[in-house]
């Protein structure tokens, strides 16, 4: 296809926002206004998204309220990932989605149905899931620690109360009740609630592109070009929804049933096997093999001619005999030799709920888990950068002497010594106390005594009762009794307007 002629933006302005995070608050947000409201309007009823509003927790917090991470084993690896480029990654049945849209997207290229000068003619993933412990290490190295260390640390006594880790994690008490609402979360659950865990952490998110996000113009005259319009209908045929904000950015929609096809699949029309291959498994995380897909048409009225290649799995029927059923396994619930999904289809609540309890991992289970190895590290680090402390005592034999001064060695520690003088008491006590400053409740004194001891009688009644599970039994009561869902709701550019205009 010929190449298209876009309209130039020296001659036609108004077709274009300038927004950028460069301007004032005044002009960027008159710039983000009209975007928001003419860039793009006739897209706002059909196939958008808007993580950066909306939807910026989609997929990091559950239809409990809970933050969430996927787990690696229902990750798959994505295909069309630039030659060269490491794996990417996302949600199995995200990566089946996004393999058939980036195939059709292919062919449409290739007969001439879409321009070939378009960023939508070829795409190929540069971002999508990473790691949230990889974001969580970077946050407390580079943000948490230097608040604490020549922040806190740097004033007053502080540093001269530190003689060895019983001492240090005192300050660290006093520094999450004192300072913490200043210098930021310190759990991966705050982390995220706080809006610092990108969306692709979630595993249902893929970019395409390396732009800048507050480019507001590159966004419309790059993305939305004269393909942008059949590339969303395109998109929503399999499920994927486009940012509105940044519309390199493809996010499978469990709203769109077309979405749900690849969780539960399609009537299966045949199967394309690899070499050596079996389908009794998964494909683990990272093996480049395709595993065995079946394919079949969606069932959805309108899209019927749409081809899907779908997951499916092995049972054996009542008379032992091998049959295959469409879909992935953990979806869906069998009833004699019929399987039905796990969910109503036609509630959508039902389908996240789903997708969140065989998916993902709330976040509270571990946040002292990964908060202990932290502080760990920060007491072994600040025992290296001020191995001395000098302190003055009072020569309490005569008044008249002037104070004593002694040079106290700080000596490092294992995670065996730490977790031996610290143990799930005190985790459970320094959760409750982080995530309270976290959320920023204004909880009185005597009731937060009371809470934390309401927590200390599960576990030493569990712990009397031999239960294994003591431990997570109590941290489970602190965030369903006293933290609860996080608030999330959006802060939306009508509520900015409001403020700024104030």
């Amino acid at each position: 296809m010929a190449r298209q002629i876009r309209l130039d933006p020296r001659t036609n302005p108004e077709l274009y926002s300038y927004g950028s995070n460069k301007l004032g608050s005044r002009s960027i947000f008159i710039e983000r206004q009209k975007y928001n409201n003419y860039i793009f309007p006739e897209f706002i009823a059909n196939n958008f998204i808007q993580t950066w509003t909306t939807d910026r927790f989609y997929g990091l917090i559950n239809t409990s309220g809970n933050a969430v991470y996927p787990e690696i084993r229902r990750l798959k690896t994505l295909q069309f990932v630039k030659e060269g480029s490491q794996n990417q990654y996302a949600l199995d049945f995200v990566a089946d989605a996004w393999y058939d849209f980036a195939k059709k997207i292919r062919d449409l290229a290739d007969t001439n149905v879409i321009f070939r000068d378009s960023p939508w003619a070829k795409p190929f993933v540069v971002k999508a899931w990473t790691p949230i412990n990889d974001d969580y290490d970077t946050y407390m190295r580079e943000e948490v620690y230097p608040v604490f260390f020549n922040g806190f640390m740097g004033f007053g006594d502080h540093n001269k109360k530190v003689r060895n880790i019983k001492s240090f994690i005192d300050q660290v008490d006093t520094f999450i009740e004192q300072t913490l609402i200043k210098a930021g979360p310190v759990t991966l659950s705050g982390l995220i609630e706080g809006s610092y865990a990108p969306l692709y952490t979630s595993g249902l998110v893929i970019e395409i592109s390396n732009d800048n996000y507050d480019d507001d113009f590159n966004k419309a005259y790059k993305f939305g070009d004269r393909n942008f319009s059949f590339v969303a209908n395109i998109a929503a045929q399999y499920g994927f929804s486009i940012d509105k904000n940044i519309p390199w950015r493809l996010v499978a929609d469990l709203r769109n049933p077309a979405m749900l096809e690849y969780m539960l699949g399609v009537p299966i029309e045949g199967i394309i096997t690899g070499e050596n291959v079996e389908y009794e498994c998964d494909p683990l995380v990272g093996d480049v093999e395709l595993p065995p897909r079946a394919y079949g048409f969606s069932q959805i009225p309108g899209f019927e001619d749409v081809l899907r290649h779908v997951a499916f799995f092995q049972y054996k029927d009542a008379d032992g005999v091998d049959q295959i059923e469409e879909g992935y396994r953990r979806y869906k619930l069998r009833s004699g030799n019929q399987w039905e999904p796990i969910f109503n289809k036609r509630i959508q609540s039902e389908a996240f709920a789903a997708m969140f309890q065989t998916d993902y991992i709330e976040t509270w289970r571990i946040d002292m888990d990964m908060l202990e190895k932290y502080l760990l590290y920060f007491y072994n680090f600040y025992v290296a950068a001020r191995p001395n402390v000098l302190v003055q005592t009072l020569q309490d034999f005569n008044a008249n002497c002037p104070p004593k001064t002694a040079s106290i060695v700080r000596e490092p520690i294992s995670e065996e010594q730490f977790r031996s003088l610290y143990g799930e008491r005190w985790k459970l006590k320094t959760f409750y106390l982080a995530r309270k400053m976290e959320r920023r409740a204004d909880t009185p004194a005597r009731r937060r005594v009371h809470e934390i001891q309401q927590a200390m009688n599960v576990y030493n009644l569990s712990i009397r009762a031999n239960q294994p599970q003591a431990y997570l039994r109590s941290l489970r009561a602190i965030q369903e009794d006293f933290i609860g869902p996080a608030d999330v709701e959006p802060l939306t550019l009508n509520f900015v307007g409001d403020i700024i205009d104030s």
